[in-house]
């Protein structure tokens, strides 16, 4: 038997060392990433893939994976070097305490996201049903989210991609909530779904004007779905005004729409809203930027 094949056989019976495994990718992944950044992506690697955190290396120092295990640990850094975001290289994102099977039909969800969920969520009533609307759910987070937070709520979730929508689906089975999705082009809208009295509207639609492009992020440009990310420079309220359009006529007295917008739109949004007979708030992110946009019916 060859030196190879023995290898193998030994490599198949006891597998590698997790810890010099790590080491090993974490200094793979510095060729991209700092240190620190190489670190925390070998963290959640490590997580994601095989189950495996930080307490449990702690109590198991032993702790081995076997050749497969090697394999797609390999397969990921090299898709990281390549610039692929790690969600997509894990498939899974958390999002309001909740996990979600993202992949390149979907945006990532954001830290501002989830920000508008939980700012929104402080405001409903729980003591009575609502009818939400999530206009262009891509994963699904969003509706999913405020589903779990409000089971008594009757939640719609729109999107134009039906591949997204697929993926909603399995992210409302596996977090164990009921959501109608509903595959349907705001702009051009043919769903009676529309025509529903509604108590919140809620959407982070496109808001990037093609012009920023030059500023962003090349793993962003490079893997995430661009018709969820940018509108015409000439038109950049271009979705806030159409969902605005549907959603008024059907608004409850006390109802209300949140969005997530550009920070360079807040007063243009400000002022759309108010054309429309609204009382408008934009509201600060985590990094006090101004991202969201509260909108309700002059009482």
């Amino acid at each position: 038997m060859q030196k190879s094949e023995e290898r193998s056989i030994f490599v198949a019976m006891i597998g590698f060392d997790l810890h010099k495994t790590k080491r090993h990718f974490t200094e793979e992944l510095c060729k991209g990433f700092t240190p620190r950044e190489a670190e925390q992506l070998m963290r959640i690697l490590l997580e994601d893939l095989f189950g495996i955190d930080q307490k449990r290396q702690l109590m198991e120092p032993e702790l081995r994976i076997d050749e497969l295990q090697h394999a797609q640990l390999e397969e990921a850094v090299k898709r990281l070097l390549e610039g692929v975001p790690v969600q997509y290289v894990t498939g899974k994102a958390w999002f309001d305490g909740l996990l979600f099977q993202v992949d390149e039909s979907v945006l990532i969800p954001r830290p501002e996201t989830e920000d508008l969920v939980q700012k929104t969520a402080s405001m409903l009533p729980l003591d009575r049903p609502m009818r939400i609307w999530d206009v262009g759910t891509g994963s699904g987070c969003i509706a999913i989210a405020l589903a779990k937070r409000f089971p008594q709520a009757e939640v719609t979730a729109f999107d134009v991609s039906e591949k997204a929508l697929e993926t909603a689906r399995r992210n409302a089975i596996n977090n164990k909530v009921k959501v109608e999705f509903i595959c349907d082009d705001v702009l051009r809208p043919q769903s009676l779904a529309w025509h529903q009295p509604v108590d919140l509207v809620i959407s982070n639609p496109p808001y990037v004007c093609e012009r920023e492009k030059v500023g962003m992020e090349r793993n962003v440009l490079d893997y995430e779905p661009h018709t969820a990310l940018f509108v015409p420079d000439d038109d950049p309220l271009l979705f806030y005004r159409q969902i605005l359009n549907l959603a008024m006529p059907q608004l409850t007295p006390r109802g209300a729409v949140w969005f997530e917008i550009n920070e360079a739109m807040g007063e243009e949004m400000s002022q759309l809203c108010k054309e429309k007979g609204l009382a408008v708030e934009i509201l600060d992110d985590l990094y006090d930027k101004p991202r969201f946009c509260k909108a309700m019916l002059n009482s």
